[in-house]
């Protein structure tokens, strides 16, 4: 394909994201739901939701109701789940479209019930219960109690139950994860006994999908692990995955600057000697950060950014002069070197997925190797 019209682009491999859906539920051997949330991390969710449907995955989740409304109105007519929390006009298109929510508290349940006795329909939910992580969910003694008052106001129809994990990415035996899984499980030991246990019961991310089995109960709820980033802060990529994502931009300029030349605002970069300086058409107006320590693929060999990063620009030191157009790898591999987002999850003190959701959508988006 030629990428001759774009001056910066990122290229996403579906058939990776597809050979990494099969690969976790080889790894989980229970059903996948997919986290399609930020437009799937930045890697556009309508694309990506297709093809780890294709490849298996049987539900999909998203965190606000606009974005399952984007599935459904691409004709995506699988299961889709709700983390977030959603506005009563959101409620009523929910029920008409079948898509489920969360629910995670008494205040809700009172909500989603009147709007489906007014609508004379059922709000399909997942019970979002807080072991541990502190943001939403009712705490596992209410439990039981959320259960019983959903059947008796009636319009709530609880297909499943779920948590979040907070310390499952940082070492699979950190006592806070076992803690909260020993909760999880009885919580789940109590509805079973009440004859009120939910069908769907899910708990792993995609750092417990591929470390923690006693963690995937009936389905696992995967998403960076699809799209090629790491499951585990502290262990190296998983040979079983694939990378799906590299972004890439053509030099724009290639200019040999005098010594003691500034380079950018503040001149934190000043020439010694003559240098060849090359400018990218890429800034952190697209999502590539204002981060000492930044370096591109030129040649298939690593080159330094110097200078300050520009909203829609930066400059790189080139070893010699480069022709201006050749293709310039800012994630990704380019001869025998590779830049990944393991890498920048240290430069830029951040997590995968903050840097992918963080490449705007002014940077197009190409797609290779569809899966049919």
């Amino acid at each position: 394909m030629d990428h001759s019209l774009y001056p910066t682009w990122v290229e996403i491999d579906l058939s990776a994201a597809a050979h990494n859906t099969r690969a976790v539920l080889e790894i989980a051997g229970v059903p996948l739901m997919a986290v399609v949330k930020s437009n799937a991390y930045g890697f556009g969710a309508v694309e990506i939701s297709r093809t780890v449907l294709s490849a298996g995955a049987t539900q999909l989740a998203v965190a606000r109701f606009n974005e399952a409304r984007t599935l459904r109105q691409a004709g995506i007519t699988a299961p889709i789940l709700v983390f977030g929390m959603v506005t009563e006009p959101e409620v009523d298109e929910a029920i008409s479209q079948g898509v489920t929510l969360t629910l995670h508290s008494f205040e809700n349940a009172v909500l989603f019930s009147q709007r489906a006795k007014t609508l004379g329909g059922v709000v399909r939910v997942h019970l979002k219960v807080d072991t541990g992580f502190g943001r939403l969910g009712v705490l596992p003694g209410e439990t039981i109690d959320l259960v019983r008052a959903c059947r008796q106001t009636g319009g709530i129809q609880i297909d499943g139950i779920y948590s979040h994990l907070a310390m499952a990415d940082e070492a699979p035996d950190h006592p806070v994860t076992q803690q909260q899984i020993q909760r999880f499980t009885s919580i789940l030991n109590a509805l079973e006994s009440a004859g009120l246990r939910p069908a769907w019961a899910h708990l792993a991310n995609s750092a417990a999908a591929f470390g923690l089995p006693e963690a995937r109960f009936d389905l696992v709820r995967v998403g960076t692990a699809l799209l090629g980033m790491k499951p585990f802060y502290f262990q190296p990529f998983p040979g079983e995955l694939r990378r799906v994502i590299s972004w890439k931009a053509q030099l724009a300029s290639c200019r040999l600057l005098p010594a003691g030349w500034g380079v950018s605002y503040g001149h934190e970069y000043t020439t010694e000697k003559p240098e060849w300086i090359g400018t990218l058409p890429v800034g952190y107006g697209d999502g590539f950060r204002r981060q000492p320590g930044n370096q591109v693929l030129v040649e298939g060999r690593r080159v330094p950014v110097v200078g300050r990063v520009c909203n829609d620009m930066c400059m790189v030191l080139l070893p010699h002069e480069i022709p201006v157009g050749m293709e310039v790898v800012i994630v990704g591999r380019q001869g025998g070197q590779e830049i990944t987002t393991d890498e920048l999850i240290d430069r830029w003190h951040t997590s995968q997925a903050d840097i992918t959701t963080g490449i705007n959508w002014r940077v197009p988006r190409i797609y290779t190797n569809p899966v049919k």
